[in-house]
């Protein structure tokens, strides 16, 4: 028997996207989207808590902290020496 090993090449951030009239590489429109959506529901929860305070709000409390969750960096433990 023959074990044949077949190595394929992953180049997805060499893919381009074409949308409306530009180019854009498929992890830009990809984290743009993201950036977007994460934006949007930001907005959508403060409204919500701003106009609403008498009602229960910690559904929007958390998509608050869900959504800043995504973009505050974890701690790292490094030993100083």
């Amino acid at each position: 028997m023959d074990n044949k090993v077949i190595e394929v090449e992953s180049h997805e951030d060499d893919v381009q996207w074409q949308i409306c009239c530009s180019h854009s590489s498929k992890s830009f429109i990809k984290y743009v989207v993201t950036v977007i959506m994460s934006i949007i529901v930001l907005v959508f929860s403060i409204y919500m808590i701003a106009t609403n305070p008498e009602n229960d709000n910690s559904i929007y409390f958390s998509l608050l902290s869900s959504i800043l969750t995504l973009y505050i960096p974890a701690p790292s433990l490094d030993k100083i020496n």
